[in-house]
């Protein structure tokens, strides 16, 4: 629904001040300041590192796109990877790519779906602290699904736990830990 993919039945959508979905509006996906980054990385088998983050942004074609798609894939540890294909990245490499082409879009939120847990540990560990580095400093608010109570608690400035598709509690991560509502 914050992505657009989907419209809400009832209720107000706003991504900073401006109505993107309301009864008179829905604002298409493409349209809105969102990235996504889903747990089975969604990345084109066909195009590269490069051209994977650049496919997300709108002048893909200008020297200027490409610029920062190559920063973005640095900024991810991935600066010489930018001519590889997705099958011969290691699952890490795959989800920083798609972690970079939805920070292509300059986005004002990142939705992020269980992105993490395809993982292996350390791995998900080294990706996660990466993400979470890169979305703070460029100050993007991120909504993060998981299923993993201490990933939620490491990463968190806040925290909905939700229970049989309703909102149970919602504080910091501190608060959720020592005073649990069940």
């Amino acid at each position: 629904i914050i992505a657009g993919l989907e419209r809400q039945c009832s209720g107000v959508v706003r991504i900073g001040e401006e109505v993107v979905s309301d009864d008179r509006v829905h604002q298409l996906a493409e349209q809105r300041a969102v990235g996504l980054v889903f747990q089975d990385f969604a990345l084109f088998p066909h195009l590269n590192a490069l051209r994977n983050v650049l496919f997300g942004m709108p002048k893909r074609r200008s020297s200027e796109s490409i610029k920062k798609a190559q920063n973005l894939l640095v900024d991810v540890g991935l600066g010489d990877r930018i001519a590889a294909m997705p099958h011969t990245m290691s699952g890490g490499e795959q989800q920083r790519v798609a972690l970079a082409r939805a920070m292509a879009r300059t986005p004002q939120i990142m939705l992020l779906d269980e992105p993490f847990s395809g993982l292996d540990v350390q791995l998900r560990t080294d990706v996660r602290e990466t993400t979470l580095r890169l979305l703070r400093s460029a100050g993007i608010a991120t909504l993060l699904v998981t299923h993993d109570p201490s990933e939620a608690i490491s990463c968190a400035d806040r925290i909905s736990v939700m229970q049989v598709g309703r909102i149970t509690q919602t504080a910091t991560p501190s608060e959720v830990y020592r005073e649990p509502v069940d």
